[in-house]
Formats: structure tokens, sequence, C-alpha cells
């Protein structure tokens, strides 16, 4: 096997910079309205309850529909299926923002429409690397993709929750908008790299699917994952507020996403490419231990301290899973590929946000601290049956 490029090498390949910027700016909506909508639809409607139905709406119908989406763009490409989709988007987007509803459902709808709608730029970046790097690099390569979604996750909320505070939620959202329409012009429009794909065998293609048996045990040790996050985010923000501790949510994301940020650059320039899952396997138990300490730890230095450490698992865990994909999955189904990904944690980001304030809003913030336990001792249970699918992939092949 050649040895990997350098970081400063993949920058400079053709139509790398343009993934990364226009990449960065197009993922907006997921880290700007999964929090976004809570605070849009309680400016619209007057009620926190609506806003979270929002929420949830937009967050649960864009996990559910991302496989589809995935498989819609490797069957007749992207410009095609992006095209409807950023229409669509932009269609639910203006009317949510513009006109005033008497029934509050309306507003429920549009929220799940903008969720099914909105162009899941990461997935498309992801699958444009592809056309310009090695698949030594892969690894490499969604360092640099996990490190833009940290990023993203940085800036995307506090970017919205102060435009909210400042002006208004709308032109919160126009922002948002306005950033993923043009991510999605730079990624899928300009220039696309998306045309030096050709498909040889058109009936094959329309045939084939990535989901399988094999694959479900994987998918759902990134659903935990995700409901694991989702539970320590709603837990955060929790705590905050019946303890009257300031600043807690802000710094403890500022030490959780720059730490997870930096892990994943360096853990691209440090390890090379490897085509298993078994790196991916002790990052979770690393993870999954980390993230029991958040039940047994309760003053703040701790759970900065609980932020760091989950932040070293976090960083790596999602590059290794996409970076696996990138190594065994054949083109014509690889953005359906990193489509499931998505869906799997994303509907483990609704499943731990739900449950956890479910258990809040009934019993107390320490009972719903069990599922910091719950959570991980599943994902662990999964581990030793996490083998991967490579071999018997090419066994079939």
């Amino acid at each position: 096997m050649s040895e990997q490029s350098s970081y400063k090498s993949l920058f400079n390949l053709t139509g790398a910079k343009k993934l990364i910027i226009f990449g960065f700016f197009g993922r907006a909506p997921y880290s700007m309205l999964q929090v976004g909508m809570v605070i849009f639809g309680n400016f619209k409607t007057d009620s926190y309850a609506i806003g979270g139905a929002m929420a949830a709406g937009f967050s649960i119908a864009n996990a559910l529909v991302q496989p589809l989406n995935g498989r819609l763009i490797d069957r007749h490409g992207q410009k095609k299926i992006v095209a409807i989709l950023l229409n669509l988007f932009l269609i639910a987007t203006t009317a949510i923002s513009l006109f005033s509803f008497e029934l509050n459902f309306i507003y429920i709808l549009l929220s799940i429409l903008i969720g099914i709608s909105v162009p899941n730029i990461g997935v498309y970046t992801r699958r444009n690397w592809k056309l310009i790097a090695r698949n030594e690099d892969n690894q490499k390569i969604q360092a640099i993709e996990s490190a833009i979604d940290e990023l993203n996750y940085l800036v995307g909320p506090s970017v919205f929750a102060t435009i909210s505070k400042l002006i208004n939620p709308v032109l919160a959202l126009f922002v948002a908008v306005i950033s993923s329409t043009l991510g999605t012009i730079g990624v899928v429009f300009f220039r696309n790299l998306q045309d030096r794909i050709k498909f040889e065998d058109k009936k094959k293609v329309n045939n084939k699917i990535w989901i399988s048996k094999e694959k479900i045990q994987f998918l759902i040790t990134l659903l935990l994952v995700g409901a694991c996050l989702s539970s320590i985010s709603v837990y955060v923000v929790a705590k905050e507020d019946f303890e009257n501790l300031n600043n807690l949510t802000a710094v403890y994301y500022l030490l959780n996403g720059s730490t997870a940020l930096l892990t994943a650059l360096s853990y691209g320039y440090i390890f090379k490419n490897k085509v298993s899952l078994t790196n991916y396997n002790t990052t979770l138990l690393f993870l999954s231990i980390s993230i029991s300490t958040y039940f047994w730890f309760n003053e703040i230095n701790y759970l900065y301290f609980s932020a760091i450490l989950s932040g070293f698992g976090i960083g790596p865990i999602f590059l290794l899973a996409n970076s696996y994909i990138s190594n065994i999955t054949e083109q014509d189904i690889l953005t359906e590929a990193y489509s499931w990904v998505g869906s799997a944690v994303g509907v483990g980001l609704a499943i731990g946000s739900t449950l956890f304030g479910y258990l809040i809003e009934n019993y107390s913030l320490f009972f719903a601290k069990n599922l910091f336990i719950l959570f991980p001792l599943a994902a662990i249970s999964l581990i030793p049956f996490n083998k991967g699918w490579h071999k018997i992939e090419y066994k079939k092949s």
C-alpha cells in the first residue's frame, strides 16, 4: 500500500478547496435548525411545545428520508435530485418564515418538509471526495469531513441563537437558508465533480441497494452513539436551567466540540487507513466508558472533564465509520451508504433527546441519568458481534 497523502496535498487537489469551503456553509441547517427550530417555533406560535415538535419533526423526517434520497442520487446523479430537494427546501422555508398560520400543526408539517428536503451536503462532499482522492487517503479525508462537522456544530447554534436574540429567529432562519443554498450550489452545481461519473451498467445500478442484514448491527451501534450524545445535550441544558449554572452549556460545547475537532484531525494524521472495524469498536468502547462518567460526575469541573474525555471518542468515531464504508463500498451505491450512517445517528439523536426529556419531565434529572449507563452498555454489548462485512462483500463479488 502506498503512503498516505499529507493534509496539505489533499487540500491542493483539484476541487478540494471547493468541497471544504462550500461544504462547511452547506451544512448550516443541520447545526442551526435542530436547536433553532425550538426557538423559531416558540417565536411563531408562542409555545415551546410546538417548537419542540417542530424540531423533532425536522430531525426525524430527515433521518428517515436520508437513505431514500441517497439511493435516488446514486441512480440519477446529484444535480437532478438535489435540484428538486433544494427547490422544496426553499419553498418550505419561505412559507414557514413569511406566513402566519392559525393552525399550529401547519408549522409542524412544514418543519417535516424542511427535514425531508434539506440538501445533505455532508454526504455529497464525502461522495465527491472519492472522485479526486486515492483510496489510501479515505481515513484522512473522513478526518477532514468530521472536523468540518464539528466546526459547524460549534459555530451554527451560537450564530442562530445570537441572531434570534438580537433581531429575530426569522432572520436567523434566513441566514441558515442562504448558507445552505450557497453551499449546495458550490458542491453540487458549480462545475460539478459528479459529471465525471459514468453509469456504464444502468440496470445494475438501479437494482442495487446498500442495506443488508450484515450491516444492521453496525447501524445500531451508530444509533446508540447518537442517542448517547443527544441525551447528554438535554442533560447539560436542563442542569444549567435547574441549578442556575451560568454558561454551563456554552463552555461544555466549546470544550467538547473543540476536543472532537482536534482529535479527528490528529487521528487522521497519526493513524493509517485500515480496512476493518477494529479501531471503530475500540473507539466505541472508549466513548461508551467516557459517556458513563456523566452519571457519576455532578460538579461543573468534573462535567467539563467529561466533555473533554468524550470529545476524544466523538472525534474519531464517525470518521472511522465513514472511512470503513468508503474503503469497501462500490461507487454506485456510496451516497446511499453514507446516508444510512447519517440516518442511524439521526434516529438515535431523536430517541435520546425525546426519551431523556420524557424521563426528566415525569421523574427527575437524576433518574434520567440512568440512560448514561444503559445506552453505553447496549453499545458495548454489540462490539463482539460488530466485525464488519468486508469479507462477506468480497466473497459475494
